[in-house]
């Protein structure tokens, strides 16, 4: 009896421990129906489960120990998320995901999104407290699958230098300096020391689908000022961004170029934006997903807009907007 009594014990015991997960996704109608669901690691990028969409669901089973920020790919949009332990329920009509650890994330978004409504903060203000926002999040999720998330996105949301990255890691959990998402951040901090305002461009080329090679330098320091914006169709910002720059164009013509380079995107998913916005410059589309031209430039978010001299100097990154409007007509 008393051995009876122990094996129930034990088994106890390892159903507590479990660290099984199960995501279920709800879609708000039947267009997703048929379509393949990818559920991915946000750091590495790599593809954990796939599950066919049926009955406007899918479900993902799997082990997490602490859990991980995940994303699911569907249908050309993607949506991020945090995978752990238990029950997981993303609701794809509403936007929400129903966890312990996702409702934390909700409300810091909503305390993050009332600083971005604040009308009475400048925008570089508004950057400021953001910035500090996650940082904080970070200091206070160290140990749990926000905190990986928080350090990543404030490494790449502010300009570091190499040497501030690693001295923030000593302070860090020691996995962190494994994450692929630092080695990104690092490598970008080298970059913008090599592409800053005031260096010469750095020439990348790209295969394109009919066999031709596509160069930066085809486009750039040909005699006139271009405006190299680097976008994806799944961007919203981005796609926001667009017919600001097709309103300077039609501002003033010939004065300038434009031209776009698709990164982060499927090829056909670019060709089909550029097709619904009535996109007339040139656009530098590879044969897969590019990643080389924003590395090259350590680019950590889009879009991000290059203004290039008729040398190829660079005379401004990162600006968008009136501020990037501004600094054309300065240029100009």
């Amino acid at each position: 009896m008393k051995k009876i009594a122990f094996l129930f014990t034990a088994l106890l015991l390892l159903a507590s421990c479990s660290k099984g997960y199960k995501v279920t996704v709800t879609f708000p109608d039947d267009s997703a129906n048929g379509e393949t669901a990818f559920l991915t690691n946000y750091d590495t990028g790599d593809t954990l489960l796939s599950a066919t969409v049926e009955n406007n669901a899918c479900t993902f089973e799997g082990n997490a120990d602490k859990g991980f920020f995940a994303r699911l790919l569907v249908g050309g949009n993607r949506y991020g998320f945090i995978v752990e332990p238990g029950d997981v329920k993303l609701n794809i009509a509403e936007g929400t995901a129903i966890s312990p650890l996702n409702d934390k994330m909700a409300a810091w978004s909503k305390e993050m999104q009332a600083i971005a409504e604040d009308s009475t903060l400048t925008e570089a203000e508004s950057d400021a407290r953001y910035a500090e926002g996650l940082f904080k999040f970070y200091q206070g999720n160290k140990d749990n699958a926000i905190g990986p998330w928080a350090f990543c996105n404030y490494l790449m949301y502010k300009d570091f230098t190499e040497a501030d990255i690693d001295a923030m890691l000593k302070e860090a959990p020691a996995e962190y300096a494994q994450l692929k998402r630092v080695a990104k951040a690092k490598n970008a901090a080298r970059q913008l020391a090599v592409t800053a305002v005031g260096q010469k461009f750095t020439d990348f080329e790209v295969p394109a689908a009919d066999g031709s090679m596509q160069k930066l330098s085809d486009y750039v320091g040909k005699g006139k000022v271009t405006l190299v914006d680097f976008w994806a169709s799944w961007c919203g910002p981005c796609r926001a961004e667009i017919p600001k720059l097709q309103a300077l164009k039609a501002k003033y013509g010939d004065k300038f170029d434009v031209l776009g380079v698709a990164v982060w995107d499927n090829p056909d998913d670019t060709r089909k934006a550029m097709e619904q916005m009535e996109i007339t410059w040139p656009v530098i589309i590879g044969t897969e997903q590019l990643n080389q031209p924003t590395d090259l430039y350590g680019i950590k978010g889009i879009p991000h807009i290059i203004i290039f001299g008729p040398d190829g100097t660079i005379l401004s990154r990162g600006l968008t907007g009136d501020d990037l409007a501004n600094k054309l007509v300065e240029v100009l």
